[in-house]
């Protein structure tokens, strides 16, 4: 094993939505894992396959948690994998990783998801919340339907409990309206000047695939918002 690696054993799953699974581990020698919200980790198979290569997830928990969890979509060989498997499994992890993710100075936050790309701002809001932090936290994420969006419920839970934190959902295929749902369509120009009455004195956090980190960036800064102001993190 690498010096950082650690093995981590599985103890039970969560499905947040469709095609969407957070799996909870334990580290077999029981030692947490010391991260901070918005940080990533390496993940390898045991023992390691040749054929299926290790990923790449960022981590949902927060470090506060008994458990360290990851939140998988069911995209491709390695993921359809961890996520199939069964409660007992070992797998060894390598990190955390990454800098995405706001600095303790940081004021008004607004993070722009998409899909999957939600998994660092759930960590990070739960983490800033429980920590008592006031600034505000506002979230634009974006998903074709309600089914598809990770995390639904606890994020609602989050912001009815919270008057700092304001979550803008955009679906893009709902065919059925829903109570708690903002708009549905892509996120543009129009929608970021409707939710946030002044762009100044805030840091943007992008995450999601690379078609929509490109195109959110392109609609931050058409609205003014500075280049250094603009924190972004894609996957593949």
């Amino acid at each position: 094993m690498q010096k950082r690696s650690k093995e981590l054993i599985l103890i039970s799953k969560k499905s947040e939505a469709e095609n969407v699974t957070s799996l909870f581990f334990e580290s077999t020698k029981k030692v947490k894992i010391k991260y901070i919200s918005g940080q990533y980790l390496n993940l390898k198979l045991i023992p390691e396959s040749v054929s299926i290569r290790g990923k790449s997830y960022t981590i949902s928990s927060i470090p506060s948690d008994n458990t360290l969890c990851i939140t998988i979509k069911r995209k491709g060989i390695f993921s359809s994998t961890i996520i199939d498997m069964p409660i007992g499994s070992k797998v060894v992890v390598d990190g955390p990783y990454g800098t995405f993710y706001p600095s303790r100075d940081d004021h008004d936050i607004v993070m722009l998801a998409g899909g999957i790309g939600v998994t660092p701002f759930f960590s990070i809001i739960k983490d800033r919340l429980n920590s008592g932090f006031k600034d505000n936290i506002t979230l634009f994420y974006s998903n074709k339907t309600i089914d598809q969006t990770a995390f639904f419920k606890d994020l609602n839970t989050l912001e009815k409990n919270n008057s700092n934190f304001k979550i803008i959902y955009n679906l893009t295929e709902q065919k059925k309206r829903h109570s708690l749902v903002n708009e549905y369509e892509r996120i543009s120009e129009k929608i970021i000047k409707k939710y946030i009455a002044s762009t100044d004195k805030k840091c943007y956090y992008v995450c999601g695939s690379i078609g929509y980190v490109d195109s959110v960036w392109k609609i931050l800064k058409t609205v003014g918002i500075k280049e250094e102001c603009i924190f972004t993190e894609s996957f593949f």
